[in-house]
């Protein structure tokens, strides 16, 4: 039944509920529990309206104005999916911003919903901190959910994923949206375990059991080919990462693990050679690995030019002073363990093309702003986090969203059987002097590599379309090459169509919570 304050959805909601619990009754003899499952943005909470209008949340749903019967012996609670870092609506209850009068926020229309101060104590200690002191919004807002309802809570949803790219930031407790280990993500939903029982939680579900290659998220889905997804890992997108179990590339072992051991490459994945120092590559349904050898990776600084689209590319890098006998695309730059990078060429740069206004106060595709199609100049990666501020800065001439580089090339041991594994790393040094690296497809602007199919000229078709290449050309140089041009080489690409390789993995956070929730048992 409903009560005298439900809302038609809630009524509907009620009458589905009805329906469910009569057939299983009926047909069964049983009855289960019953919950709707719900989310922050449908919350039953009325918020500050500049919230309300920057998170767009417009509609309240509130299960306590569902109520039971006493022909149903089950139960009822209320089921919640919730995750530390979006939207993060206490962080800006507990710090208000002052919105300018020219900001027309007042035509949101207010739904009916519990004024989210009604429900806080107005105890800013109480309402906002944890048990350990520190501001934890994420708790906090599981503590008004509980608070709130009269019947059990379930947060039947809630993780951190391990995908290299990120899509939010988590500004309480760095539990955020992407570009964690496996190890952080591990602990992370230790600690989103502790803070929704300690809110007085009936229980929880961590998500998810297994990575999922098939699906996308908001700042990456303009780059890739969404109807081809499940063919490859796409680890930029972190959407596909959330699980405890993971899906290595090949049938038993990966065809390369970025450790420092040389001794995987062989003559035969040799592209280029200059005297002793020679780049070979190999590329399997995640990463295209480079492994330059002959070099000192730790004292030098090293270059590889790519050339991937035959549209555009330069032969000149004003960045680093680099000259090309191709025109090349990307350079990525070697320089020690926390100066690493890869660089994309202004005219290819997808953040630029598909999101000028947020970044770059412009539009993409007028005649004055379009890059040449030789353009030297080269830019930091970098990808989404926020469109737009909460409150716009006063300066109109500054940019409105938020990104951050993804081009930066973390070092470390990728092995997974090693003991220092870093999941996130992209180059090691070898012993030898080496330096082995694997890049991930999308960063390259590959959309579908099973099909090496890569962004085609973004000011020729004003958006991202697709183009099909069957080689890259590649090189590399030790130091700016002092004007010489860097020779390349041709590295053939096949794709793999449908036919995917993949070995079943449990990550360094599945046996991390295995000995914690083991540990509770005891």
């Amino acid at each position: 039944v409903t009560t005298a304050d439900a809302t038609p959805f809630e009524a509907m909601l009620a009458q589905v509920g009805d329906n469910i619990i009569e057939y299983e009754t009926s047909r069964y003899r049983q009855q289960r529990l019953v919950a709707f499952s719900n989310w922050p943005t449908t919350d039953p909470f009325l918020y500050p309206v500049e919230i309300t209008n920057f998170f767009k949340k417009c509609a309240q749903v509130g299960v306590e104005h569902i109520q039971t019967t006493d022909a149903f012996l089950s139960g009822y609670f209320a089921s919640y999916h919730v995750y530390p870092y979006y939207p993060d609506y206490l962080y800006y209850v507990l710090n208000p911003i002052e919105v300018f009068e020219e900001d027309d926020i007042s035509d949101m229309p207010i739904s009916q919903g519990v004024p989210v101060e009604e429900v806080l104590t107005g105890d800013t200690q109480t309402d906002f901190y944890d048990s350990s002191g520190r501001v934890n919004t994420y708790y906090a807002y599981l503590k008004l959910l509980n608070d709130y309802h009269t019947i059990p809570v379930v947060i039947s949803e809630y993780g951190v994923s391990t995908g290299r790219g990120m899509a939010q930031r988590d500004i309480s407790t760095g539990r955020n949206q992407g570009h964690m280990t496996e190890q952080e993500q591990g602990q992370a939903l230790i600690d989103c375990y502790e803070d929704i029982m300690a809110a007085g939680s009936a229980g929880s579900c961590a998500f998810t059991w297994q990575d999922e290659w098939f699906k996308r998220t908001w700042n990456t889905m303009h780059a890739v080919d969404l109807d081809n997804t499940p063919y490859w890992s796409d680890y930029q997108t972190n959407e596909q990462y959330f699980g405890l179990l993971t899906f290595d590339p090949g049938e038993s072992e990966s065809v390369c693990y970025v450790d420092g051991d040389g001794s995987e490459w062989g003559e035969e994945d040799v592209v280029i050679a200059d005297g002793e120092a020679s780049l070979s590559m190999k590329y399997d349904e995640k990463f295209i690995y480079f492994y330059l050898d002959g070099v000192d990776a730790r004292s030098e600084t090293l270059y590889i030019p790519i050339d991937t689209t035959p549209k555009t590319g330069s032969t000149y890098c004003q960045n680093y002073g680099l000259n090309f006998s191709r025109r090349c695309d990307f350079v990525i730059c070697i320089d020690g363990e926390d100066n690493s990078r890869v660089l994309v060429q202004e005219r290819y740069e997808v953040i630029r093309a598909m999101f000028s206004e947020e970044y770059y106060k412009l539009n993409a595709y007028f005649a004055g702003t379009i890059p040449y199609a030789d353009t030297p100049v080269f830019r930091k990666i970098s990808l989404p986090l926020i469109l737009e501020n909460l409150l716009p800065p006063a300066d109109k001439s500054l940019p409105l969203g938020e990104r951050y580089e993804t081009g930066v090339l973390r070092y470390g041991n990728a092995n997974p059987q090693a003991e220092d594994f870093d999941s996130l790393a992209d180059f090691c040094f070898t012993d030898e002097g080496g330096v082995e690296i694997r890049i991930p497809w999308q960063l390259l602007n590959f959309a579908n590599p099973s099909e090496m199919m890569i962004h085609d000229d973004y000011y020729e078709h004003y958006g991202i379309e697709y183009i099909h290449i069957d080689e890259m050309y590649v090189g590399f140089s030790r130091g700016d090459g002092d004007g010489w041009r860097i020779p390349m080489a041709a590295f053939p690409l096949e794709g793999w169509g449908t036919d995917v390789t993949y070995h079943e993995r449990l990550k360094r956070s599945y046996y991390i919570l295995q000995e914690y929730w083991a540990g509770l048992d005891g």
